[in-house]
C-alpha cells in the first residue's frame, strides 16, 4: 500500500507529516516504511536521528535498512537521478514497493513530475495545506484543470491550524467547507514540534502531552478507514473532529 505526501507549495509541512503518520501507523502495528525523496533529506530528523547520519538508499533489490521508531527509514532522492527507475515507474507494476507493507513517500513540492509518476502507483495521495492565503492558493495547482473535489485518490490536511488566529479559523471553515470528506484532518499549531526538531528527538518522547499527539492519532485513524486498514465501527471512537 503506497501513500503518497506531496504539495504544489513548500513549507506546508509534508515531511513531518509523513515521519507522524509512519510511528503513528507502526505503533498501531502496521509493517511501515518511510523513503524520503527530497534534497534536503530531512525526514529523517522527525525520527530523532542527526543530520550526520546517514540513511540506506533505496534500490532496486532489497538491502539492508534502518529502522527507527518501528518505521523502516530509506532515502530515494539519488535513484530518481537513475534515468532506468523513472522507466521502471511507468511500467502497471514497478515492483519497488512491498506490497505488503504500507510504503510513505515524501516528494518535494517541486518535483511535480516524480509525483505525477508515483500517483499512478499510490492508493492515497496527501496533500497537506497551511491555513494563509499563499498555501490555499495552490488548491488549482494539486492537479491543474481538475477541481480539488473530483480528485479521487487526494486528500488534505490543514496542518499548523491555530485557533486563536481569525484568519486560521476563517480558512479551516472555508476548506472543511470546499473539501468536505476529502479533508482528511487538521493538526493544530503547537511549538513543541520545532522544538522537538531542534532538539533532534522525536514529538512522543519530547512532548508526549503535546495537542499534536491527539490530532495526528485522529489522522491515522482516518487514514486506516481510507485505506480499509480498519472497520468503521473498529474506528468509530476516534472519529476526526474537523
Amino acid at each position: 500500500m503506497l501513500i503518497l505526501f506531496h504539495s504544489p507549495k513548500g513549507g506546508v509541512g509534508s515531511t513531518f507529516l509523513t515521519a507522524q503518520l509512519a510511528m503513528h501507523l507502526a505503533e498501531r502495528g502496521h509493517q511501515v516504511t518511510a523513503i524520503d525523496f527530497t534534497y534536503q533529506d530531512s525526514l529523517k530528523l522527525h525520527f530523532g536521528m542527526l543530520p550526520s547520519q546517514t540513511v540506506a538508499g533505496m534500490t532496486y533489490a532489497p538491502g539492508d535498512t534502518m529502522v527507527v521508531g518501528g518505521v523502516e527509514l530509506l532515502n530515494g532522492h539519488a535513484i530518481t537521478e537513475d534515468r532506468r527507475f523513472l522507466d521502471v515507474l511507468e511500467q502497471d507494476d514497478p515492483g519497488l514497493f512491498d506490497p505488503h507493507r504500507i510504503t510513505l513517500l515524501d516528494i518535494a513540492s517541486g518535483s511535480r513530475a516524480l509525483k505525477t509518476r508515483l500517483l499512478s502507483h499510490c492508493d492515497l495521495h496527501i496533500c497537506p495545506l497551511l491555513p494563509f492565503a499563499g498555501s490555499l492558493a495552490t488548491l488549482p495547482l494539486v492537479e491543474p484543470g481538475t477541481p480539488v473535489a473530483q480528485l479521487e485518490k487526494t486528500a488534505f490536511v490543514l496542518n499548523q491550524l491555530d485557533d486563536t488566529r481569525r484568519l486560521s479559523r476563517h480558512s479551516h471553515s472555508f476548506i472543511r467547507e470546499l473539501l468536505g470528506d476529502s479533508l482528511l484532518g487538521t493538526v493544530r499549531r503547537d511549538e513543541a514540534v520545532n522544538e522537538a526538531l531542534a532538539m533532534f528527538e522525536p514529538i512522543p518522547k519530547f512532548a508526549p502531552s503535546s495537542v499534536v499527539r491527539i490530532d495526528l492519532d485522529r489522522l491515522t485513524h482516518a487514514v486506516e478507514r481510507r485505506l480499509g486498514l480498519v472497520a468503521d465501527e473498529d474506528a468509530g471512537a476516534a472519529s476526526l473532529q474537523i
